[in-house]
């Protein structure tokens, strides 16, 4: 066995461990190499060839994969399928499309073979290529190819194509090469072609660096990820529209906020340019924006997401016997004992002015009845309400005006108001109480499943309580800017968190109190 062979042999153990492997082998000098090298070592392996039918002659590619499988002595699994029209059929990009498809049939096969691992033939130079591609496209961070990433490993990363090729030569293997490699019109070709080699022949270890930079990059993402997205807090009023939570964004430092920002593109089908991410900072400030094909929306403490071309008629779903329909100029709705104007009902709970129009309603003889999402009154909501009446009740006791509820399958097990002052302890807040009051009631020590509803985001010893008893999810009003725990110290809690409910009722109460406070002094 020489050195490289015993480079790759420790290299895939690391990776991989033992058991049987499968090879997604194209043809290509690369991934010939990757086959040979597994027959070299002795590893048990399944060759997985897909055909993505995008240029003639790709049939014969397969029939070379699988005599070179034949001869090492490796089964061979093939298929055939046309990315092309797939892609088509999708309306999505022809090369996301192909991958998709590819890694798909070599998880199938893995499946099928039941291999721990499935290897890929990315090298130093794939590695620095897209390290670079990423940086030249504004990806806004470059962690280029992972060793590993799910069952998928790439053991030939940490060598050069030179070296492979070197390699298949001393051992008289022959390999394909892909006309359309030499296509510098292709961002990668070009790299490839007419960038790299410049490079490399400049600074000769510029591979092995960007390796360490990228692998530098990664162990940050794995660190610095969670607290990224431990801020991201969705408030679910507008759903399936997309909004989150301003505050524990907007006051996050910025390194984190720009990180967690293109999470947030990225899901909303965006790529993280630094142009969106600082339109996505102005809406966090207060500004509305238009971004990509949405319009950013500020709304009670929130940021809505709004389609341009939203389909809300498409997610209603009204109650039985009526239907729904867009809301008209003109509509009336029954609050209580008085009817108000649709577009001001609406206004109140912060639905953004494009959504106004759109939003669903039902009629009854000519009178709204229903409003999706706001009437008749969702669960979320009433018990929000319960809580900001208990915080109601604690500010006429002179309390900070905080209230709890929590509920599990439609019961109150426990509720509470804030008792700082009442109790003379510093730890009697509303959520401690009610949580505490919640166990006492169901006998239990532990609350899976349970929710909690406040008034004000929780303090970390609150939050950490409630990771402690294993709620399941917790609802808040508005944000603590100066106390909060996600919002002031970034935790990031291994349960739902959910804010926006009730937030201008909420924060309005605060600001009363601690005015009514400040009065006599003034």
């Amino acid at each position: 066995m020489n050195a490289l062979e015993r480079r790759f042999e420790r290299r895939l153990a690391a990776l991989c461990g033992e058991g049987r492997v499968v090879a997604a082998v194209s043809g290509g000098g690369d991934s010939v190499a990757l086959a040979v090298l597994l027959a070299a070592v002795g590893r048990e392996a399944v060759v997985a060839h897909l055909d993505h039918a995008l240029r003639p002659g790709s049939e014969a590619d397969a029939r070379f994969v699988c005599e070179l499988a034949g001869r090492l002595g490796f089964p061979c699994e093939q298929r055939r399928v046309d990315a092309a029209a797939v892609a088509r059929r999708k309306r999505e990009n022809l090369e996301a499309v192909a991958r998709e498809l590819r890694y798909a049939f070599l998880a199938e096969v893995a499946r099928a073979y039941g291999a721990a691992c499935v290897l890929t033939a990315h090298t130093l130079e794939d590695n620095a290529e897209t390290v670079l591609l990423q940086l030249f496209r504004g990806a806004g961070r470059a962690l280029g190819i992972r060793a590993k990433r799910g069952r998928v490993a790439r053991p030939l990363l940490e060598i050069s194509r030179t070296e492979l090729r070197a390699y298949l030569r001393e051992r008289g293997e022959r390999w394909l090469e892909d006309p359309s490699n030499e296509l510098v019109c292709l961002d990668r070709n070009y790299l490839r072609h007419e960038v790299w080699p410049r490079v490399a022949a400049r600074f000769e270890r510029a591979g092995e660096a960007l390796l360490r930079y990228a692998e530098s990059q990664q162990a940050d993402d794995a660190a610095l990820d969670p607290l990224a997205q431990a801020r991201i807090v969705p408030d679910r009023r507008f759903e399936p529209v997309f909004a989150l939570r301003a505050a524990p964004l907007s006051r996050a430092p910025e390194a984190l906020r720009r990180r967690a920002l293109r999470v947030v593109l990225e899901r909303q089908g965006l790529r993280p340019e630094r142009r969106y991410l600082e339109l996505a900072e102005r809406a966090l400030a207060g500004e509305s924006v238009s971004l990509g094909p949405f319009v950013l929306r500020p709304s009670a403490g929130g940021v809505v997401w709004v389609p341009t071309q939203p389909d809300l008629l498409a997610v209603a779903s009204p109650p039985a016997g009526l239907t729904a329909r867009a809301a008209r100029p003109g509509d009336r709705v029954r609050v209580g004992k008085i009817h108000k104007r649709l577009v001001d009902f609406l206004a109140e709970r912060g639905v953004p002015p494009e959504l106004r129009r759109v939003w669903p309603v039902a009629e009854r003889e000519g009178e709204v009845v229903w409003v999706w999402r706001f009437l008749p009154e969702e669960e979320d909501q009433r018990w929000m309400r319960r809580a900001l009446a208990l915080a109601r009740e604690a500010a006429r006791r002179g309390e900070v005006p905080i209230g709890a509820v929590v509920v599990r399958e439609g019961e109150e097990l426990g509720a509470s108001a804030n008792a700082v002052e009442a109790r003379v302890n510093a730890t009697a807040h509303a959520e401690l109480l009610a949580l505490r009051a919640a166990q006492e009631r169901a006998g239990e020590k532990v609350l899976p499943g349970a929710t909690l509803y406040v008034t004000l985001e929780p303090c970390p010893m609150c939050l950490g309580a409630l990771i402690e008893a294993r709620v399941g999810r917790v609802v808040w009003a508005t944000e603590n800017p100066k106390a909060g725990a996600v919002t002031r110290y970034g935790m990031d809690a291994s349960l739902e968190l959910e804010g926006g409910r009730l937030a201008r009722e909420s924060a309005m109460l605060l600001k009363g109190f601690f005015a009514d406070l400040r009065e006599p002094n003034s």
